[in-house]
């Protein structure tokens, strides 16, 4: 092995001679065939270099450079660097911090296990160490966790100044830093190399301090854990993932701060009293016919608006898919009721708190699939830029912070998986393959182990069980699985070769979803006698003969465009998908009308009391695939102009979205009566003015149950 041993050197005329003499009388290892000493002094300002540059007369195998003007720890370094020697590289700090004695088991243990790179260690045993200030050692430990967690390789002392590597290894990394920030800068870049080997060794340590002449200060700790996130999330694909932690962690600040799950009259409301009823019916008043709802007088306080079936019994009138996802938080909620004191019958703050907590739980796990199935296809800006636009500028913010408990933001969290697991079972991952490519990819399915399509299956229908439990009409939601990745005949007649391969596969899937909706027909069976029963009685239904699709979506009232307008990009978008080959575009394509058509057939087209179109959250993962599209291919086209102009478009509708969450909240959009005066003379306002209450015109259910208002 031949070693050059780089020192930086600035301002150290107190201990250099003491450093050099203590590298001189170390015996390194016999497999070190040559050996030397490179100072580089950093032009300081004392006798540092006069007595390095006396130390080393007489010793052919030292030498002093003298930089003209101070650069820092990293230029020194590089300095050094182009006059070595030696393919193997120690770096020694001048201030007697790290002992040189150490280095001979440094190097042995380099040898040996044949690294790439080595790294001396102050933390491995956990010592403590005197003279060094508490604080710092925790925040050096946990700089170093989370380098871990960003490379993926454990780190205990990133910024140790003990690193041996070859000088090969540095050609790779292409250095930039001049201070400080050099060790994290070559720790971080070669850790994040494939198959790099790397290893700790333990060394000692002799702390001091700034009146003692430590340079590194408290802006250079600053500078360090902002070089850290630089080079750690260099590559990866951060800043989506950050989007989502800051939107969580200001809703959750949100929920906090209103605490609406004290009022008696809210979480617990409308449409969610029937999706919550078949929990404390079970669990609590353990009895799923409401009968003890009739001339109750116990302790506890309660509400349940149940419906009379064809033989007299009591009927639920949703189903039970909301209750089975927020059976673990009702019973957190049962557990922190017991504990508090708090009324223990199902409808008290603890309940409540603890179901707001899952509507943010699942808003959580709805975008981190959402993250998924846009990163697949779309650039980290796109898919942070998206991210945002579909939380904070759509009703699914109002949906999941202040009616979290209607069914919408679980559906898109189940819609939002669902889509990215038929993606993961048909395997095509990218939006670039020409039709050969999609039709080998959807071949090479069919190759997968056993094992992994039966789990495959499993969790398909699972989720599809659960998805049309909660909403029946979301079952159009199969057709992405059906035809992602289909873009022509061929493709198209490999898919049914494929599916009816796989038949086994398909039959185990739907019989997921079947076991999904068992307890759903067995409690229908024992009400009204029939295993599949529409409980929304004569007065409810669809008209597919006349659908409101021109009212739904450009009406004053609840126009999808008008009160969401990001959908016009969700819209727009789709033909994006067929220029640029996407494998979303058929399910897209047909997926979007046929749910606009389904949802605007219903009796009641608004959907009654509430913000904006919510029964298009449920598919906004699919919705939010064609908006990414548009964004990726304006910031691919070749004029300025349209790179410019199509995401400012999509800020600007962002904001309007927001604006009106804003309004909604202070009553400057009413929840149904809406007109085009109404809208105007709120527009630009945060509140409603004092005419507002005239301008509004109230629905006529009556007449909208009768199919007149279309």
């Amino acid at each position: 092995m031949q070693l050059s041993i780089i020192i930086p050197l600035y301002n150290e005329e107190g201990v250099i001679e003491e450093t050099l003499g203590r590298l001189i009388a170390t015996t390194l290892p016999e497999f070190v065939s040559l050996a030397e000493i490179i100072i580089v002094d950093d032009c300081s300002t004392d006798n540092s270099a006069v007595l390095a540059e006396r130390l080393i007369a007489g010793h052919e195998y030292m030498k002093l450079i003298r930089l003209p003007v101070n650069g820092g720890k990293g230029v020194a370094v590089a300095a050094g660097m182009r006059e070595a020697k030696g393919e193997t590289i120690i770096i020694q700090d001048a201030d007697l911090e790290l002992d040189p004695a150490d280095i001979p088991c440094l190097l042995e243990k380099y040898h040996e296990d044949e690294l790439d790179l080595l790294s001396g260690s102050r933390f491995i045993s956990g010592k403590c160490y005197y003279g060094h200030a508490a604080p710092a050692a925790i925040v050096n430990r946990l700089l170093s966790s989370i380098v871990s967690r960003l490379t993926g390789v454990p780190v205990t002392d990133m910024t140790c100044g003990y690193k041996i590597f070859n000088r090969s290894l540095l050609r790779k990394l292409s250095l930039n830093e001049r201070g400080f920030g050099f060790e994290t800068e070559l720790v971080i870049k070669a850790l994040k190399i494939q198959g790099i080997k790397y290893g700790e060794k333990e060394v000692r340590y002799t702390p001091r301090r700034k009146s003692q002449g430590k340079k590194i200060g408290l802006f250079d700790g600053f500078d360090i854990v902002g070089k850290m996130f630089r080079y750690g999330l260099e590559g990866k694909r951060w800043m989506s993932a950050l989007a989502i932690i800051l939107m969580l962690l200001f809703m959750t600040g949100n929920m906090l701060s209103v605490k609406h799950w004290k009022d008696e009259r809210r979480v617990i409301e409308w449409d969610a009293i029937s999706y919550y009823a078949y929990l404390p019916a079970a669990f609590i008043y353990h009895d799923l016919t409401l009968s003890f709802a009739d001339g109750y007088n116990g302790p506890h306080r309660f509400i349940v608006w149940p419906d009379k079936g064809p033989e007299g019994k009591y009927v639920i009138k949703t189903s039970m898919g909301l209750s089975i996802l927020w059976t673990p938080f009702f019973l957190a909620g049962h557990a922190a009721a017991l504990l508090s004191g708090a009324d223990t019958g199902g409808y008290s703050a603890p309940y409540k708190f603890f179901l707001l907590v899952s509507s943010l739980f699942f808003l959580c796990t709805g975008l981190i699939y959402l993250r998924k199935i846009l990163l697949a296809h779309a650039s980290d800006r796109i898919t942070t830029l998206v991210l945002a636009g579909f939380v904070l500028g759509t009703n699914l913010y109002w949906y999941t912070l202040f009616q979290g408990t209607m069914s919408h933001v679980y559906s898109f969290a189940l819609i939002s998986a669902f889509v990215w697991y038929s993606m993961r079972w048909h395997g095509t991952t990218d939006n670039h393959g020409t039709r050969n490519d999609l039709v080998n990819r959807q071949r090479s399915t069919i190759q997968k182990s056993h094992g992994m399509r039966v789990w495959h299956a499993i969790r398909l229908g699972l989720l599809l069980g659960l998805i049309s439990l909660i909403r029946p009409t979301n079952i159009i939601v199969i057709l992405f699985f059906l035809l992602y990745g289909v873009l022509s005949n061929e493709s198209l007649r490999q898919r049914v070769r494929t599916l009816a391969s796989e038949y086994p596969y398909l039959l185990l899937a739907g019989l997921m979803t079947l076991i999904v909706w068992l307890p759903q027909m067995v409690y229908w069976r024992e009400m009204t006698g029939h295993w599949l029963y529409f409980s929304y009685g004569s007065d409810e239904r669809f008209f597919f003969g006349n659908p409101a699709i021109i009212k739904g979506l450009f009406s004053w009232r609840k126009g999808l465009f008008i009160y969401t307008p990001v959908m016009i990009f969700a819209v727009a978008g789709i033909t994006t998908l067929w220029v640029r080959r996407s494998p979303h575009a058929l399910p897209v394509t047909l997926f979007v009308p046929l749910n606009i058509y389904i949802i605007f057939s219903w009796w009641c087209w608004w959907y009654g009391g509430g913000f904006g179109q919510r029964a298009f959250i449920d598919s906004y993962s699919l919705m939010a695939v064609s908006s990414a599209a548009l964004l990726g291919a304006a910031s691919a086209a070749s004029g300025k102009f349209v790179r410019t102009i199509i995401p400012v478009c999509f800020l600007l509708l962002m904001s309007l979205g927001i604006f009106n969450n804003i309004q909604y909240y202070h009553g400057a959009i009413h929840w149904d009566s809406m007109t085009r005066k109404a809208y105007f003379d709120s527009f630009g306002r945060v509140r409603p003015s004092v005419q507002f209450d005239k301008l509004l015109e109230a629905p006529d259910y009556d007449k909208a149950r009768e199919g007149l208002d279309r």
